[in-house]
């Protein structure tokens, strides 16, 4: 199944929640190709979601303190979704 350009960014930041990653290490968590990952990862950093981190031979990208707080909004509206499809069920 396809995925939204959304849930793209979500799993991008869910990826970087824990600690700074790579490109390379990105794709592979996220299962998003490293081409199509850079124009996302700028759109993040545009947003002020994501910083970039250089070093001599290495780039990194974090998630911000931005982007931890839309993370979890993210998160905790679906689960919200998932619980108002519950609840339905349980009054039954």
């Amino acid at each position: 199944m396809r995925r939204s350009k959304l849930e793209k960014y979500i799993s991008i930041l869910e990826a970087l929640v824990h600690q700074p990653l790579e490109p390379e290490n990105i794709s592979f968590n996220t299962n998003i190709e490293c081409r199509a990952l850079r124009n996302y990862i700028r759109y993040l950093i545009s947003q002020n979601l994501v910083e970039e981190n250089q070093t001599k031979s290495r780039t990194n990208y974090a998630i911000t303190d931005r982007g931890i707080t839309v993370f979890k909004t993210l998160q905790a509206q679906k689960y919200f979704k998932k619980l108002k499809q519950i609840l339905p069920v349980l009054e039954d």
